[in-house]
């Protein structure tokens, strides 16, 4: 190539759309020969580097239970989901579920340790003795919402939705803030009601009855809903919540350290067209319309009930117990209060029934039990009366009366079906 050609190349510039592309092409391979390759950055997967695990208080009494909950972080610091394996440093104080809900079982401190692979986490905790409760006498929970009236029987009573108590420190109720669902409705007289049921059983057998009252309006506080519908995110709320269950794990702890088992009635009040007992074990509708056959056929149903231990210790097939002549339903029918389910009215066929609700969940025998801080196939079994107002909590003769029947009802189906005796000692 000559001189002159070198200098045309250098020195004369291209003209037109096509001699422009084919420079810039020319500079672009030049440019991309000299660069550095361009490389992305490793992927760095997350992992967890650190947990954290809290609790709303660093104690708890002998009998009841405590949820934690662990916070699993990355190495950015970011909350993520882990696999976690709990563990107790002492089985003989506390005992911890797979989900993180400690058990106090006796005196003395433990660890509560969370694991996912090699990092951990862990809070110390103490369990104290149960007080001295003296049967018949009343204990109060922070700011008198909640009354625990201590009992020596293994009959255990709760009315959640009785109280009166308006508070302006606890802001009303509201779906929005309760996660979307907050029922509010009072349940007339039942407060009023286990008051004459606690008598009226100590005036047949010479015991009480353990008894736990919410005095709260079910406008500030439901109690037998999970944490976020029952307290709605109120700090003051939610220690009356705290102080509920901690009341009636109690009363459970006592029954079964006298007794070894026991009986939970969680007493409502229904405004249902039929006017009857609803007596709810966890069961829905479309179950208890199926036949007898049909509930004995496994023992899921049996399982899942709030009859469970007992009714896995009778005799009777669980429809028997459930529905028999010898249930529940049945005693009440005979003592002058219709019931369902009972042989007379086994099945809600379409009409309105309530099965129950969280607190008998939790505090009963049944397989949800667990997961909510009870135990499933325990020593408490138990059910949800919803009880009619006219006839038996519409007055003090009806509420008497009523108590009087319930009485004789629990000494015959607690002795028939479990071997558990209510006579005076």
């Amino acid at each position: 190539m000559t001189a002159d050609t070198q200098t045309w190349i250098s020195t004369v510039r291209p003209r037109g759309p096509v001699a422009r592309g084919l420079l810039l092409c020319a500079v672009v391979a030049c440019s991309e020969s000299q660069a550095p390759p361009v490389t992305s950055p490793p992927v760095v997967l997350p992992v967890v580097t650190s947990i954290s695990v809290t609790a709303s208080t660093s104690s708890l009494t002998t009998g009841t239970t405590l949820e934690l909950i662990a916070t699993p972080r990355d190495q950015q610091g970011r909350t993520m989901n882990a696999s976690l394996s709990w563990s107790t440093s002492n089985a003989l104080v506390a005992t911890v579920s797979p989900s993180g809900v400690v058990s106090g079982i006796g005196a003395g401190n433990a660890n509560i340790q969370a694991q996912a692979g090699d990092v951990s986490g862990s809070v110390a905790l103490t369990v104290n003795p149960l007080p001295d409760f003296v049967a018949g006498r009343s204990y109060f929970g922070r700011n008198g919402y909640i009354e625990y009236i201590a009992g020596n029987a293994p009959v255990i009573l709760s009315a959640p939705h009785g109280g009166a108590l308006l508070p302006a420190t606890i802001p009303d109720r509201v779906a929005t803030a309760c996660g979307g669902s907050a029922t509010t409705v009072t349940d007339g007289n039942t407060v009023e009601l286990v008051r004459a049921m606690q008598d009226r059983f100590f005036a047949r057998f010479g015991t009480y009855p353990h008894v736990v009252i919410s005095h709260l309006s079910r406008r500030k506080l439901d109690p037998n809903r999970l944490a976020t519908e029952a307290a709605c995110g109120n700090r003051e709320a939610s220690a009356a919540l705290e102080d509920w269950h901690l009341f009636i794990d109690a009363a459970k702890a006592a029954v079964v350290a006298k007794s070894g088992k026991g009986w939970y009635m969680d007493m409502h009040g229904h405004g249902h067209p039929i006017p009857r007992l609803e007596l709810g074990y966890l069961l829905t509708d479309a179950q208890l319309n199926l036949t007898d056959a049909e509930l004995d056929a496994s023992t899921s149903f049996e399982s899942r009930s709030s009859l469970f231990t007992l009714s896995q210790a009778a005799s009777p097939s669980f429809s028997a117990v459930l529905r028999g002549t010898a249930s529940l339903g049945d005693l009440y029918v005979k003592n002058g209060f219709p019931a369902i389910p009972s042989t007379s009215d086994p099945r809600p066929n379409g009409s309105d029934y309530f099965d129950g609700g969280d607190n008998t969940r939790r505090h009963t025998c049944g397989s949800a039990a667990s997961a909510l801080g009870g135990a499933t196939n325990g020593s408490i079994c138990g059910v949800q009366i919803e009880a009619n107002f006219a006839n038996v909590r519409d007055n003090a003769i009806n509420r008497v009366r009523f108590a009087d029947a319930t009485a004789i009802v629990l000494e015959e189906f607690l002795r028939v079906h479990w071997g558990l005796r209510l006579t005076a000692p």
